[in-house]
């Protein structure tokens, strides 16, 4: 991983390369980078733990869910943002509601969404990396969260997007071929898989419900939660902005859900068989944020455990970069974009603003008790409610405003932060059927919406069509421009139907 980012140094020629990788990626280490930085810390180490504790309902939103919202995303944002970034020097998240809305208050918030979300998720990676590199190198769990921090803070400080997205290919082709092995292996520490569902059945039959140990209404909120906050994950939204050409999309949905569902084996197998060795007395009940780990090494022998232990060390690493950049990009390019506040040497500031990301991750990770599926929904909550309503409908819908989209976020982001607060440093214990994050991205949801109601004008329906204006001149003269026609016939695949043909080249009123 450190000589992929040396080598990405080598590449850098400005904060294009740093941000988006110089636009440059093709589908396949695209689709594969967009996998394994959505599967994470939170995905492999928290969600084995959460099946092994709650029963396959906890892992049904992650397996069947997550490759959902991949197709969502490639389907309703893939080609409308590589048009959106290469047509208006777009790098970021903040950067396209800059030019959605021309709102200074927006592409503030957006910013500071961003940088909290990016923190948020972070803290999830560092503190799965802890608990990691604490089993693997036998020293204690702080020691073990600053090592792992160092080792990813060098490589992206180093190489940024670029170093981000090659690393994150192969650790995603790391994490498939490891989430295959100790599949096979948890399966035959139990007797199979009829076996260990017989053990597990005699337990308790709500272990292998679908709604599990869990009140329906939390597992359809977890699905909620999920399905839209994917759509809305930066660091997938992120990598439509690095493209090179929109023939990259076609195959992109399929590998990237092909993969993500590939590595839920893991959690699967080993949630589940840690479960059966407990009811059966071979094994003592571990925290749930040490499942994983306590599997490996009483099942398996040191050689495959510290191989597997490296592919989970992986899937933790391959999030954190996209989250270092994706904060540092707003940190030092849209905080201040947004503030104007002019930037000379913007590498080295991305660099130094990466450096801060960590720290901050760091120094949660070691002082806020949480688990890691909860500090991983932190994040994920924080950046659905702030990216769902002024990205994926803005930039369909041509009544959302720049008000609207501000209002959003901010609400977003004062629900996310208080139910954190609450939770860790009041001591509030909320309802059993409570899941804050569906709460969250539902209410920014509902609040874009009816705040565009109410803020609408001919001036925000002008900026959208600005995003789009050779869609709209071929739509209303019947040719598009000559200057750039041809782009225009690559970038926006034409629909079938008229009444499609106006959806996708008008937007929603």
């Amino acid at each position: 991983m450190l000589a992929v980012g040396f080598w990405a140094n080598t590449k850098m020629k400005s904060s294009k390369e740093f941000l988006v990788a110089g636009q440059s990626l093709g589908f396949f280490v695209m689709a594969m980078a967009s996998f394994s930085s959505i599967q994470s810390g939170w995905g492999m180490v928290g969600a084995t733990g959460t099946t092994s504790a709650w029963g396959l309902a906890a892992l049904v939103g992650t397996a069947l869910l997550a490759p959902l919202g991949f197709a969502l995303a490639w389907f309703l944002l893939g080609g409308r943002l590589r048009l959106i970034a290469h047509r208006h020097e777009v790098y970021s998240i903040p950067d396209i509601v800059r030019v959605r809305y021309e709102s200074k208050a927006a592409h503030l918030w957006m910013s500071i969404a961003m940088i909290l979300g990016a923190i948020g998720y972070m803290t999830a990676q560092i503190v799965a990396a802890g608990v990691i590199t604490s089993l693997l190198l036998g020293i204690p769990f702080a020691a073990a969260t600053w090592v792992g921090a160092v080792v990813v803070a060098i490589y992206t400080v180093t190489g940024g997007m670029l170093a981000a997205v090659w690393t994150d290919l192969v650790q995603g082709i790391i994490m498939i071929a490891m989430s295959i092995v100790i599949f096979g292996i948890a399966m035959a520490s139990g007797g199979g898989w009829s076996g260990i569902m017989g053990t597990l059945a005699g337990e308790d039959a709500a272990f292998l419900s679908l709604d599990g140990v869990k009140p329906v209404v939390w597992i359809i909120a977890n699905a909620i939660m999920i399905v839209l906050g994917m759509v809305a994950q930066p660091q997938l939204i992120h990598k439509f902005l690095m493209l090179k050409s929109p023939k990259e999309l076609k195959w992109g949905a399929t590998v990237a859900a092909l993969g993500y569902a590939t590595t839920t084996l893991f959690s699967l197998g080993v949630g589940v068989a840690t479960r059966s060795a407990i009811i059966d007395g071979r094994l003592a009940e571990p925290d749930l944020d040490s499942t994983a780990t306590s599997f490996l090494s009483n099942f398996t022998n040191p050689i495959v455990a510290g191989l597997a232990l490296t592919a989970l060390l992986a899937a933790i690493m391959s999030s954190a970069s996209s989250f270092i950049t994706i904060g540092a990009s707003a940190l030092m390019r849209d905080l201040t974009s947004a503030l104007r506040i002019a930037v000379r040497r913007d590498l080295m500031w991305n660099r130094l603003a990466s450096l801060v990301i960590v720290g901050a991750s760091l120094f949660i990770g070691l002082y806020l008790d949480q688990i890691i599926y909860l500090l991983g929904a932190i994040g994920w909550a924080a950046f659905g409610a702030a990216i769902f309503g002024p990205i994926i409908l803005g930039i369909y819908w041509r009544r959302g405003t720049g008000i609207a989209a501000t209002i959003s976020i901010v609400s977003g982001l004062v629900l996310n932060v208080g139910f954190t607060l609450l939770t860790s440093q009041a001591g509030w214990v909320p309802p059993e059927n409570f899941f804050s994050g569906a709460v969250v991205i539902v209410a920014g949801i509902l609040v874009y919406i009816a705040a565009s109601y109410a803020t609408s004008s001919k001036a925000d329906k002008r900026r959208f069509d600005e995003l789009y204006p050779l869609v709209l001149a071929q739509n209303t003269t019947g040719a598009p421009d000559d200057r750039n026609g041809a782009v225009l016939a690559d970038d926006i695949p034409q629909p079938r139907s008229s009444r499609a043909n106006k959806f996708a080249s008008e937007g929603v009123e």
